[in-house]
């Protein structure tokens, strides 16, 4: 699994000259190689547009929003976009952020329960400085970018450490067949064993003689070894039906 973090811009054309501002505040984790962005102006020639915003939508880990009246008012920002972003963000398959460039009515939008930068949702352009305003966005991006890494080493040394269990999945029908036929045949044995070592004791209990006594406490433990070893075999035969 590469480490580097997909991180898509949806945005309006009409707001071409922030996302470029954004795009240079987020150099820094392009030159240290721990995001990879993308915007449709990368779009190369004789590919259909399209297509290749779709592709990058669907395999981003993380989507911006480049909120303003012109991305509300974008039926393709919104309606395919913004929408498609949503869907893979309650399916927990990548995280969205809302990014406020400008004033605009949002509260209603369906993603307004997100956590939204800059600071306080207040809007890139209502900053008295918009550098400031473009730093904190990023410091924001950033944090997200590195949970991600963090989640991804988490499960990468989950899979590299979790033991190996036979499994059924490995055994031809035949060698499954013998197997529970061979278990059945053990599970008997286990049977008689259990009720003669139960009989063993009760006989044990009642018994004065001090030389029968000794007989009956040498057959008990040959009893129990007898018990444990068909115990053991019959957990071996269970974990290779698994």
């Amino acid at each position: 699994m590469s480490n580097t973090v997909k991180v898509f811009f949806s945005y309006s054309h009409k707001d071409e000259a922030l996302r470029d501002e954004l795009a240079t505040h987020l150099s820094m984790m392009k030159r240290q190689g721990v995001i990879e962005a993308w915007h449709d102006r990368e779009i190369s020639a004789g590919r259909e547009w399209a297509n290749a915003i779709d592709d990058n939508l669907n395999i981003a880990d993380i989507i911006l929003l480049l909120v303003s009246a012109n991305f509300l008012a974008s039926d393709y920002c919104y309606d395919k976009e913004m929408m498609r972003a949503i869907e893979r963000h309650e399916a927990r398959e990548a995280r969205v952020i809302p990014i406020i460039l400008k004033p605009s009515d949002w509260s209603s939008a369906p993603f307004s329960k997100l956590q939204a930068l800059p600071k306080n949702a207040q809007p890139v352009t209502k900053w008295a400085d918009q550098d400031d305003a473009f730093l904190n966005v990023a410091q924001g991006i950033r944090r997200v970018v590195e949970e991600i890494a963090k989640s991804r080493t988490s499960a990468t040394t989950a899979a590299t450490t979790t033991p190996v269990i036979p499994s059924q999945a490995g055994l031809t029908d035949r060698q499954h067949r013998r197997l529970e036929q061979e278990r059945d045949s053990l599970q008997q044995q286990y049977d008689i064993v259990s009720d003669k070592l139960a009989m063993l004791k009760k006989a044990l209990l009642i018994e004065t003689d001090p030389s029968t006594k000794f007989k009956l406490e040498s057959q008990i433990q040959e009893a129990k070894t007898e018990h444990n070893r068909l115990d053991q075999q019959l957990d071996e035969i269970e974990q290779k039906l698994v």
